[in-house]
């Protein structure tokens, strides 16, 4: 028998369960390891924006297709409407724009110089978000890589 006041629990010898333990670690490792790769830019568009003062010499000039948005008068009947208009040209609508840019990227001389022809996009202030990216769209769909954006006025 036991003296009273004495218990059984106190006296057996404790051991820490070290499996559990690193399973943890290792899944806390792996984690933080792969946790970056995961990370998207969030409206990321590999374009070149307009920039302040340049230094150094100016690159060879190109060829450029200019591409203005203008937006059609807000009192129209759809005030989501654009005027696509390429070189001075107007066109129906972004699939023509597409085509009129792979018919300008399939008709470049082979210069290195003329092969890097570039895209303006040029919007209107009040021109939506969405048709920006479209024209963006059908000029890389046209196999354009240099394609820069103009600054609305």
């Amino acid at each position: 028998m036991t003296p009273p006041g004495s218990s059984k629990r106190g006296r057996g010898r404790i051991e820490l369960q070290m499996t559990p333990m690193i399973d943890i670690v290792f899944n806390l490792v792996i984690f933080f390891i792969l946790m970056p790769s995961f990370q998207s830019t969030e409206g990321y568009l590999p374009t070149n924006l307009p920039g302040g003062g340049r230094t150094g010499p100016e690159p060879p000039q190109r060829p450029a297709h200019r591409v203005d948005l203008r937006h059609v008068e807000p009192w129209a009947e759809h005030r989501d409407e654009v005027r696509i208009v390429l070189n001075s040209e107007e066109l129906p609508g972004y699939s023509a724009l597409r085509e009129r840019l792979r018919d300008a990227r399939r008709s470049l001389p082979g210069s290195p110089v003329q092969a890097a022809a570039a895209v303006v996009i040029a919007p209107d202030q009040v021109v939506q978000h969405r048709h920006v990216v479209a024209a963006f769209d059908a000029a890389i769909d046209a196999g354009f890589k240099d394609i820069r954006f103009t600054v609305p006025k």
